[in-house]
């Protein structure tokens, strides 16, 4: 079995190519992002550094309802699990579950073997779940990473004193939670060759805080309850 050892920078440039090549041949069509395409030979990559290769989730088909979705219409997949990491990740295992954000700018999609995968640095992943195969039932059981923290989202009247039912963009958006998770800390590089070490996290599972209402990653469970993973940075006060 061929190895292919990789950095991001690499891959990044040769996916640029492809699409460059992709946009020439078809300058009248709205063309998706073009993945990187690893050659036949190669069966195996070996991350370098902080990345992390994780093999994406499959794409949702069809609704809940049993509706077929077209290819242009299905969502694209934000979650995967992790098939191999570099040396320099701190809080990666192979075969757990990772969440990403899909507008990531430091990640590199690769096809190969006929399967999806990414290319990411671990610091640009939301957070692990303890198993493979997570669904939005697990949301709860998400643990984030470095510096973020999960807090579940208070829930907000939709209705006025009167008795008025407001309209979905009249609801003040909730800027408000309690932490259900929290992650292990940022990690800090040593100084004058000493070792890197994980400033923890100030605040704890349990409080209630007030955050900066367009920060952090937004999702809901099984159930509709919402969720957010944040940086701590953008939490504004304690309550």
């Amino acid at each position: 079995m061929a190895a292919f050892t990789v950095s991001a920078p690499v891959l990044k440039a040769a996916a640029a190519v492809s699409a460059g090549r992709a946009r020439q041949a078809r300058r009248s069509v709205a063309v998706r992002a073009t993945a990187f395409e690893m050659p036949a030979q190669y069966k195996k990559i070996s991350p370098v550094g902080t990345q992390v290769l994780v093999k994406v989730a499959e794409a949702e088909k069809t609704t809940a309802g049993g509706i077929i979705l077209a290819e242009s219409a299905q969502r694209k997949p934000t979650s995967g699990d992790v098939v191999e990491f570099g040396d320099k990740c701190v809080g990666m295992k192979k075969g757990v579950t990772v969440l990403y954000n899909k507008f990531g700018i430091g990640c590199v999609d690769i096809e190969m073997g006929g399967d999806s995968y990414i290319l990411i640095r671990e610091e640009d992943l939301i957070g692990t779940f303890p198993g493979s195969g997570a669904t939005a039932n697990d949301i709860p059981k998400l643990t984030p990473l470095a510096d973020r923290v999960m807090l579940k989202v208070d829930s907000v009247s939709t209705t006025t004193a009167g008795g008025i039912m407001l309209t979905e963009g009249a609801v003040e958006k909730p800027c408000t939670g309690v932490i259900v998770s929290v992650g292990p800390g940022k990690k800090v590089e040593g100084k004058d060759g000493e070792e890197d070490e994980i400033k923890p996290l100030a605040t704890k599972k349990g409080d209630k805080v007030m955050y900066f209402k367009y920060a952090g990653d937004k999702m809901f469970d099984g159930d509709g309850e919402e969720y957010v993973v944040l940086a701590e940075r953008d939490i504004l006060a304690s309550m």
